[in-house]
């Protein structure tokens, strides 16, 4: 293991007996886990505010051709 490997993704703080995992990321502390995940919710949560407008308008789009479209499977 390098050097990186052997830190927490959130704090950079060194590994004790236990350490907590999500999604390959490994963390020193719970702490650290939630707070990385409350940080990352934050940040999707702007990112659906500022797409909202343009998901929604493709989404009614789709919604309303549903009818219209027909598909052929060959």
């Amino acid at each position: 293991m390098s050097k990186l490997e052997n830190r927490c993704a959130h704090c950079g703080g060194k590994f004790g007996l236990v350490y907590h995992n999500h999604w390959g990321l490994r963390f020193c502390r719970k702490a650290c886990k939630d707070d990385f995940l409350a940080r990352t919710a934050k940040g999707h949560a702007r990112m659906r505010k500022w797409f909202g407008r343009v998901a929604s308008r493709s989404q009614k789009d789709l919604a309303g051709n549903m009818g219209r479209v027909s598909c052929i499977w060959i």
